[in-house]
């Protein structure tokens, strides 16, 4: 009957152990999956090919879905992002975007890119090149720019 008394306890003393374990499990089922890097790159990569598009094409509804709805940089608000981004697609001239492929800084569900990029206008040979550094961020394994867009360039 000793015996079976320290087994009892025993039992009893691991259980405490037994419901730390099986919390730190829920919680992790919960977390996100870790996404492989270059994943992550050419998720961002397929985000600057679709605004190279956008601006290129003109097509403001296109851009409009690689932009995070709360997107704001340094107080400038989506809505002004996108009455500047409007403006700049009604002039008459044809915009070619150009951007240097660069390798973004990624952690967990947020990216970084600082590249060159320039805006050409035909046909008046107008041209602006900008150091830009645009932030996005992962949501619902998506990415978005949520910041760092330059405005004003017309």
């Amino acid at each position: 009957m000793h015996r079976s008394n320290n087994t009892n306890l025993t039992a009893l003393n691991r259980f405490p152990q037994f419901i730390c374990t099986l919390i730190v499990l829920a919680l992790l089922s919960g977390c996100e999956v870790e996404v492989p890097v270059e994943e992550s790159i050419a998720g961002v990569d397929k985000i600057l090919e679709i605004r190279k598009q956008a601006i290129d094409t003109k097509d403001l509804a296109l851009y409009k879905t690689i932009l995070l709805p709360d997107y704001s940089s340094s107080g400038v608000p989506y809505e002004n992002l996108i009455s500047d981004i409007e403006r700049l697609f009604s002039t008459d001239e044809q915009i070619e975007f150009i951007y240097q492929k660069a390798q973004p800084t990624i952690a967990m569900n947020s990216a970084r890119v600082t590249h060159m990029i320039e805006y050409r206008f035909t046909p008046s040979g107008k041209s602006n090149k900008i150091r830009e550094t645009i932030n996005l961020r992962r949501v619902n394994d998506q990415w978005f720019i949520s910041g760092g867009i330059i405005l004003g360039l017309k």
